[in-house]
C-alpha cells in the first residue's frame, strides 16, 4: 500500500515546526549571555579578564589525585556501580555529617550521590513536582534553583534574598502569598552561603527558617554547596543541626553538598544529597532510569577526601576570603563604593554605581568587557531582584584582581 501524501522527494518536505516547551519557556543562561562580547574582545586580541563564571581556578590537589589515579588502575572500577552511588561514598559523606554537625544519616536510606548538585536538585524536581504544584525559590538566585521546578512543570513563587530581611520572614510573606491564591506551596528552596550574593545564615536564623517550612507543611531542599566558605564560621549551618529535632527536619527536608569548591573538584560532578528518605528514594528511582552515575574511582577519591581533606577545605576558604578582600578593596580604590564584601562563597556581589544603574546590569557588563576588558556575569541573569548588580567570581589572584580593579578605575571614570 502507497500514501500518496507520504510520497515526496526529502527535498520536497516540509518539516513540522514542532514547539519545543521547556527550552523555550526557558530564559538565557546567566553565564552565557554576555559570551558573544567575550568573544568579540578575544578575538580582537584583547587580554581579557575573566570573572563571570564561577570556576575554580587550581588544580585538584595532587593527594586526591593520587587516589583517583590508584582507583582507576584497578579493572572492575570502570564498571556499572550502585546508583545511589559506592558505599564507601556515601559511608564517608555520614560520617562528615556526624563529624560537623553531630547528625547521623543512614548511608544506604537518607544519602544518595549525584553527578554535581545541579543534577541532583534538577532531578529530585522532575522526581517530585509536576503541573499545578508552587515551590518558594530565592530571588537573586543560582539559576538552577528556578529552572529546575519550571522546567518539572511547576509554578515558582519567589521570596527576596535581599540584605536585611530575615530568611524566614521572607519565606513566610511569600508562603501567604501563594495562600492567598487558594494554593499551598510544595516545595522550598533555600541556599546559604547564597550565590550570587555572598550572604551568610546564622544557626538562629536557620531555626527560624527551617521553622516557617515544617509549619507550612511543605518540603524543603536546602543548597549548601558553599558549607566551608561561610568567613563568620568555620561550618555553615545545616538543617540537620539547627536546633530543630534532626527526625522531624528529615520527615520533610533533603540538604545538597558539592566537592567542586571545597575541594577545587568542580569538573568532577560529585555532590550528594541527604535527609528524607521518600525524596531520596524519589530521586534514585528517577536516576535508574537517566543515569550509572558518576565514574567510581571519582568517587573513591571524593570518599579520600571527605575523610582526610578538612585542611584541603580550610585553604580554599582562607583563598577566597583573602581574593575577596583585594577586589573590594580594590574596587573602592577605583571609585566603586557602593560594592560590600560578601561574608562567604567565592563571589562578589557589587551593586551598580548610581550613575550606571540606569544602563542595567547586562548593558553595564557588555559595556564592561568590550571597554575594560573584565567580564562579570550581569545581576538580572539571577532574577529579577539581580537587577542592577553585577557578580564577580573570585577565580582569580591577587595580582590579577588588582589589573581588573584598575581597569574597572578607568572605565568608571571614562
Amino acid at each position: 500500500m502507497t500514501y500518496p501524501e507520504l510520497d515526496q522527494s526529502a527535498s520536497g518536505r516540509q518539516l513540522q515546526e514542532w514547539p519545543f516547551p521547556r527550552a523555550d519557556a526557558l530564559p538565557p543562561y546567566a553565564f552565557v549571555t554576555t559570551d558573544a562580547a567575550k568573544a568579540r574582545v578575544v578575538a580582537a586580541g584583547a587580554n581579557l579578564i575573566d570573572l563571570g563564571l564561577g570556576n575554580p581556578d587550581h588544580a585538584t590537589p595532587r593527594e586526591i589525585l593520587e587516589v583517583f589515579h590508584a582507583a582507576a588502575d584497578i579493572g572492575k572500577n570502570h564498571r556499572y556501580h550502585p546508583g545511589r552511588g559506592v558505599p564507601e561514598l556515601r559511608q564517608a559523606f555520614a560520617a562528615w555529617y556526624a563529624r560537623r554537625y553531630d547528625a547521623k544519616l543512614d548511608p544506604n536510606t537518607e544519602i544518595i550521590v549525584t553527578m554535581g548538585a545541579k543534577e541532583g536538585m534538577s532531578h529530585l524536581c522532575f522526581a517530585i513536582l509536576g503541573p499545578g504544584d508552587v515551590t518558594i525559590v530565592p530571588d537573586p538566585c543560582y539559576p538552577i534553583h528556578a529552572g529546575a521546578p519550571r522546567i518539572a512543570g511547576s509554578d515558582v513563587e519567589f521570596y527576596s534574598a535581599r540584605a536585611g530581611l530575615a530568611p524566614a520572614d521572607a519565606v513566610a510573606e511569600a508562603i501567604e502569598r501563594v495562600l492567598a491564591r487558594g494554593k499551598k506551596p510544595k516545595l522550598v528552596i533555600a541556599n546559604y552561603p547564597q550565590n550570587p550574593t555572598g550572604r551568610v545564615i546564622t544557626r538562629e536564623e536557620m531555626t527560624e527558617l527551617v521553622r516557617v517550612v515544617q509549619r507550612s507543611g511543605a518540603l524543603f531542599l536546602h543548597d549548601m554547596a558553599y558549607a566551608d566558605l561561610d568567613f563568620r564560621s568555620r561550618f555553615s549551618p545545616s538543617i540537620f543541626d539547627c536546633g530543630v529535632d534532626r527526625e522531624e527536619v528529615k520527615r520533610f527536608g533533603v540538604e545538597v553538598f558539592s566537592m567542586s569548591k571545597s575541594y577545587n573538584m568542580p569538573g568532577w560532578r560529585v555532590a550528594y544529597m541527604a535527609g528524607n528518605q521518600r525524596m531520596i528514594s524519589a530521586l534514585a528511582h528517577m536516576k535508574t532510569y537517566l543515569d550509572y552515575g558518576t565514574f567510581a574511582p571519582l568517587q573513591y577519591a571524593s570518599a579520600w577526601a571527605l575523610t582526610n581533606g578538612d585542611h584541603i577545605a580550610s585553604g580554599m576558604r582562607d583563598l577566597y576570603r583573602g581574593r575577596a578582600t583585594a577586589l573590594v578593596d580594590g574596587l573602592h580604590a577605583a571609585g566603586w563604593t557602593t560594592v560590600a564584601e560578601p561574608s562567604g562563597t567565592m563571589f562578589v556581589w557589587a551593586e551598580l554605581p548610581p550613575r550606571l544603574r540606569e544602563m542595567g546590569s547586562m548593558q553595564a557588563v557588555t559595556d564592561l568587557i568590550e571597554r575594560a576588558h573584565v567580564a562579570a556575569a550581569p545581576g538580572i541573569g539571577f532574577g529579577p531582584g539581580g537587577e542592577g548588580y553585577l557578580r564577580f567570581a573570585l577565580i582569580e589572584d591577587p595580582p590579577r584582581i588588582a589589573e581588573a580593579c584598575e581597569r574597572i578605575g578607568r572605565w568608571l571614570k571614562d
